[in-house]
């Protein structure tokens, strides 16, 4: 814990202000969790897993794989020039739009081979061109630092998820239908909330969105392997849960669906620590020096070990109790699922820098190409798995694949590192 103090003590306003916000977010997700499992039937509560898997890979592909090089790109050229026309901005959303255009047709055409009923897949994707809009807005504020207006807008989409699935099933009944259009309901005035922020800069003037061809192609060159790593990454956190519906095991996809929320829940703390870090490795005190980056990594490691691992501990040890209370004997299940899920969650918090000091050096190649070989261990691991072990098999090869694809990042880093010390040995030879 003595690293995570350091940190904050180095960045005091921009982490605590993200953890704030994240801490509020899971909260809220933490509450919605428990109504919708104990309302939702375990047929519909698969059917509301489906819903978040499609417009979460929809999400992740056009929106969160643009966001991320957006934030890359957008955080050294506002430090350059503030007053920076934005470009890229535009084209985030034009890609978003074309992207779930594509999607879309695609469920229109052929959604009855998904085992679903078209109307749903289609909600799916309606949500996931909202939530992408609303994560290319949330990059815009945060590659401007603006922490705590982008969490103000992450927070009021989960409390607006809660107050208006409580009111759907109060007042249309404990349907998936009802709770699915909440979900829309509230994505559309989240989406207002996030353009809110655009309009009294636009109108001063000190904020310029024009299209300039000469910089997308300069962005698409630049960020080109991050926005292919970013989709690999997306598609990987949700091949779990895609491969399981289609080996049509309902109450599989239900039990692993409910491990899965409480799993994202424990991650209370890493959007924190990548948010900032993503912005704070882009700075040229880390991208200027390997050497840096390796320390930081090592430290990291050593103080957040022991304090993960007792905390995975409780976690397991607690779901044995809390399990039952929270969701009903109906997903005891589950729990075995969610001890393994576990396992990942504390090898994502110990090697938590990983993608972000990789992003640092640059390596988007060797990232996307270490995404890709993670996500075909997972999807091997999947296919060979499921059909004996159901979600178990799912989270066993989730984990496994998610160690690889963190270790290998770490290892990249230690890696070049190295061939900077025996680059400087060299020129201390020859000097001497």
């Amino acid at each position: 814990m003595g690293l995570v103090k350091k940190i904050v003590g180095k960045l005091p306003r921009d982490f605590s202000i993200v953890t704030i916000f994240s801490l509020g977010s899971k909260l809220i997700q933490a509450v919605l969790t428990v109504v919708v499992i104990r309302v939702l039937t375990v047929e519909d509560y698969a059917s509301y897993t489906m819903f978040l898997t499609l417009s979460g890979t929809i999400l992740g592909v056009a929106g969160q794989s643009f966001s991320l090089a957006y934030v890359r790109y957008n955080t050294e050229k506002i430090s350059l020039d503030p007053r920076a026309a934005d470009t890229v901005f535009l084209i985030s959303h034009a890609v978003n739009c074309a992207s779930c255009a594509l999607a879309g047709a695609v469920v229109a055409i052929g959604g009855e081979g998904f085992g679903y009923a078209p109307y749903l897949l289609l909600l799916a994707v309606l949500y996931g061109f909202i939530l992408g809009a609303i994560q290319i807005d949330i990059a815009f504020l945060q590659s401007r630092e603006r922490y705590a207006a982008a969490g103000v807008v992450e927070n009021c989409k989960q409390g607006a998820i809660l107050l208006l699935v409580i009111g759907a099933v109060v007042a249309f009944g404990a349907t998936v239908d009802s709770i699915l259009l909440a979900y829309l309901l509230s994505g559309v005035l989240c989406l207002a909330i996030s353009m809110g922020y655009f309009w009294q800069p636009i109108r001063t003037g000190s904020l310029r969105f024009v299209l300039d061809r000469s910089e997308a192609r300069n962005f698409i060159a630049v960020s080109f392997w991050l926005i292919l790593y970013s989709a690999v990454m997306q598609t990987f956190n949700q091949v779990d849960v895609s491969m399981l519906t289609a080996f049509r095991m309902t109450e599989q996809v239900a039990e692993y669906g409910v491990a899965l929320k409480y799993y994202n829940i424990i991650l209370v703390l890493l959007p924190s620590i990548k948010t900032v870090l993503r912005v704070r490795m882009s700075k040229a005190e880390m991208t200027t020096s390997v050497v840096r980056q390796r320390e930081f990594a090592l430290r990291w490691m050593r103080k957040a070990t022991v304090p993960f691992l007792i905390g995975v501990g409780l976690l397991c040890v607690g779901a044995q109790f809390l399990f039952p209370i929270l969701n009903g004997v109906v997903y005891d299940r589950a729990i075995f699922v969610f001890d393994i899920l576990c396992v990942s969650a504390f090898f994502a918090y110990v090697l938590a820098p990983s993608v972000s000091l990789v992003m640092s050096l640059g390596r988007y190649r060797e990232q996307f190409l270490l995404a890709l070989l993670a996500l075909a261990v997972n999807t091997a691991g999947n296919w060979l798995l499921i059909p004996g072990w159901g979600a178990v098999g799912v989270a066993i090869s989730t984990t496994v694949s998610q160690f690889i694809l963190n270790a290998s990042m770490t290892f990249l880093v230690f890696w070049h590192a190295r061939k900077a010390d025996v680059a400087t040995e060299d020129e201390r030879e020859r000097l001497d």
